[in-house]
């Protein structure tokens, strides 16, 4: 926004002042009214416009950073697209639309509000796209990072796994909402980017709109403890405010999470909501807020902010801590590590196998897996993969160590991986048929005259209508679904 500037009055004629406007008219640029974002789970500037201040005293350093970006969240767009979303937005830009004044959405350290999604049994979840402007549209086409993602590098068009497509769509009205049905694969849980693309039909505006979510998909049999509310009054500029969790059953600590509350923090419902964001964050026992649906949301307020237990309660206190703003020292040692996870699986097969700590603050994990799987992120406290590709069962033993500067503790797991029985040849189902339920990934058909293999489930989707990185991709394509490839 320009700030506006006074250099004398002009006095101008009616007609003149007439004409000038109708000139503006026309000048205008047809996105002026052609706005949207996802507002569930919300963009990172829509989320920074309704539950931060970023003009003021912002709760999250990041939406301090978009200011500017927050007030248009609803005009993240590129003219004359069509569908060419490669050629406009280039990689490390993707959260921006492809612009640079809006790069700091991209940003690796990018901090704000993260949503818990919790899709069904079938991985099936509703998102919600708000379009201020309603227009036809080509599609909603909805993904979601995988595991290759780093935010130093930026989001690239690689690092994402289409999870939903629209198809066309009629006219809306205007501030409708879209609903939209996607579909997350099994593998693909914790902390990831939501990425949504809206691309208006070209008989009406080539352009398209561009969005990033913070998401922390939670498999569906999670369930969340109600243990209590925070409670506190207001406090000093620069006191450390920590949130100690204990086991409510055994005693003990099982780690702690602290601010240092800035100016504008000082009243009750400023610093709780800015110590339940930084909880839910990085626990991976708790999370503090209001449960909305399945969702765990910070609240301005100084009496909705209740701690909720992972599959169990938990005991906690706030403790204050008046040092200048210096944390507490770290004192809370690893506790007994497991790791939960299958112990079987097939080859091809998706596995999540996740280490958890009884206790401990700022642990770090690491893994070891012999024989050795290749493509592992290791230094993580959850591995997601695909079951390697075996001509003959073979046992995989992987150990994971959580440990901080007091100490370290470990944990093995065995997974056995089954050689298919047909020798890891996906299923033949020929010609490709629009009323058919291909629930098998890879399955191959035959369509135009080439041959494909489908990356999820799928129904009514023809090979080739959703572009090259769509559902279905051409037998022996260097975009040929990872877990395909080979086959």
């Amino acid at each position: 926004m320009t700030a506006s500037r006074k250099t004398g009055k002009i006095v101008l004629p009616v007609l003149a002042l007439s004409q000038i406007a109708a000139s503006l008219m026309v000048l205008a640029p047809a996105t002026a009214s052609a706005h949207g974002s996802m507002v569930n789970p919300p963009s990172r500037e829509y989320a920074c416009a309704t539950f931060d201040t970023p003009w003021n005293n912002p709760t999250y350093a990041s939406c301090g950073k978009i200011a500017s970006q927050s007030s248009s969240w609803m005009s993240n767009v590129q003219g004359g697209v069509k569908s060419n979303h490669k050629d406009k937005v280039k990689d490390g830009l993707l959260c921006a639309g492809g612009k640079e004044d809006w790069k700091a959405l991209d940003a690796a350290d990018f901090k704000g509000r993260v949503t818990t999604v919790t899709p069904d049994a079938q991985g099936k979840a509703v998102f919600e796209y708000k379009q201020t402007a309603g227009h036809v549209s080509s599609y909603f086409k909805t993904y979601i990072s995988k595991d290759s993602y780093d935010p130093k590098k930026g989001l690239r068009w690689d690092d994402l796994e289409e999870i939903g497509n629209s198809g066309p769509l009629p006219l809306p009205p205007n501030n409708s909402i879209t609903k939209l049905d996607v579909k997350i694969p099994a593998h693909l849980t914790g902390k990831r980017v939501v990425y949504s693309v809206w691309q208006r039909d070209p008989s009406d505006n080539a352009e398209a709109f561009y969005a990033c979510s913070d998401v922390d998909v939670v498999a569906n049999n999670i369930e969340w403890k109600a243990s209590g509310a925070l409670e506190g009054g207001q406090v000093k500029t620069g006191v450390t405010m920590t949130l100690r969790v204990f086991d409510k059953v055994r005693g003990g600590d099982l780690e702690k999470h602290s601010i240092v509350v800035k100016a504008g923090q000082e009243k009750p419902e400023q610093w709780m909501h800015a110590l339940a964001s930084k909880t839910n964050q990085s626990s991976s026992v708790v999370k503090v807020g209001k449960l909305i649906g399945s969702d765990i949301t910070p609240q301005f307020s100084a009496t909705e902010n209740q701690v909720f237990g992972r599959n169990k309660q938990v005991s906690f206190a706030i403790d204050q801590h008046d040092e200048g703003g210096k944390p507490p020292v770290d004192d809370i040692a690893p506790g007994v590590v497991s790791i939960s996870g299958k112990t079987e699986a097939k080859a091809g097969e998706a596995v999540s196998l996740r280490a958890s700590a009884a206790a401990g603050t700022n642990l770090s994990y690491l893994w070891t897996v012999s024989p050795k799987i290749d493509g592992l992120a290791l230094n993580t406290a959850t591995l997601n993969f695909a079951a390697p590709k075996v001509s003959k069962n073979t046992v995989y033993t992987f150990k994971a160590t959580a440990s901080n500067a007091l100490g370290s503790k470990n944990a093995t797991h065995v997974l056995t991986v089954k050689a298919n029985d047909n020798g890891g040849t996906p299923p033949v189902e020929g010609a490709w048929d629009a009323k058919k339920i291909y629930d098998k990934e890879c399955t191959k058909v035959s369509h135009n005259g080439k041959e494909w293999m489908n990356g999820w489930w799928t129904q009514g989707k023809e090979p080739g209508s959703d572009g090259q990185w769509g559902t279905w991709r051409v037998l022996g394509s260097a975009e040929m679904h990872t877990q395909c490839k080979g086959k």
